[in-house]
């Protein structure tokens, strides 16, 4: 077994931020349509309730009708998950566990959003107005799967879908029936992320660009969580021994690229590709269900 690596000893030293400048006006723009929307879909990634949240939200939706929606439960571990649930009920506030992929539990949106908006469709009736057409707004962190949502919601391709964040560049009105209309809004972080694994879990799960933080910090992060939580996993997708596991991440990697034949060349290896290759099979759910944030660690809404 070799020693860790420099990187390995100084990844904690190290920030990890994204924040263009189409983030800052996306961000002025959506407090901007607040008035003249009735529900908020706030959507979080279900692997990482906690580092999904975005505190600027907080701030600009405080006095809105929100409903917090944790998607793409088909790739988080469905045990924390159920913790997840069970934590939320406790709290006022409106949520739903979804796969938008999968359309799990989607069903369950609009007739949530009718709910929250019945007293005061109820105070127009009364008064003789007819309720006027309901208007919602989407917003959420980058690569959480709003674009996807939205598609499965209006029932076509209504928005751009993507595996990389800041595909969704600008505000969109999408209507979803005759009497729903929705607000897309691209995808927001905030200017400073101060805590080094809220970075790597959201680079992980796709809402920083894998440039920003680089795929040797982000793969190595990955195979010691993995080794951690779905050893099983690991060794037998990437066919390595037992004693493969007890080696450094950085190790394990090497020996993932000398089993799938990730060589440049000379038979040196080929680190890009083989960081790429188990990036993607993760994010595409090969590596079994991973969570990475967890109830009991939870402060916030």
């Amino acid at each position: 077994m070799t020693s860790p690596s420099v990187l390995e000893k100084s990844m904690n030293q190290q920030k990890i931020n994204w924040y263009p400048g189409h983030m800052l006006k996306a961000k002025k723009d959506l407090a901007g349509q607040l008035k003249r929307v009735d529900v908020v879909l706030e959507i979080r990634d279900a692997r990482i309730p906690i580092s999904s949240i975005n505190k600027d939200f907080e701030e600009i939706l405080r006095h809105k009708k929100r409903i917090l929606i944790f998607n793409k439960t088909a790739l988080a571990d469905h045990l924390v998950t159920r913790e997840w649930e069970e934590s939320y009920r406790k709290k006022d506030i409106p949520f739903l566990f979804i796969d938008a992929m999968s359309k799990s539990h989607m069903q369950k949106i609009l007739p949530l959003s009718r709910k929250i908006m019945q007293q005061k469709w109820t105070s127009f009736r009364r008064r003789g107005i007819r309720p006027p057409t309901l208007k919602m707004l989407i917003c959420g962190i980058p690569n959480v799967g709003k674009s996807s949502l939205i598609n499965r919601l209006s029932g076509r391709k209504a928005t751009e879908t993507g595996p990389t964040p800041g595909v969704t560049k600008h505000q969109d009105w999408i209507k979803l029936g005759n009497d729903v209309e929705l607000l897309d809004t691209p995808g927001i972080l905030w200017p400073k992320i101060e805590d080094y694994d809220t970075g790597l879990r959201l680079g992980l799960t796709g809402a920083i660009k894998d440039s920003i933080v680089g795929t040797s910090q982000l793969s190595i992060y990955l195979i010691k969580i993995l080794k951690q939580k779905l050893p099983v996993n690991l060794q037998t997708f990437y066919q390595l021994t037992s004693e493969d596991l007890n080696l450094f991440p950085e190790d394990i990697l090497h020996k993932i690229a000398e089993n799938r034949g990730c060589l440049k060349r000379g038979g040196a290896l080929d680190e890009s590709r083989v960081e790429n290759l188990i990036l993607r099979d993760f994010r595409q759910g090969k590596l079994g269900r991973l969570s990475f944030d967890y109830p009991n660690a939870a402060n916030e809404l």
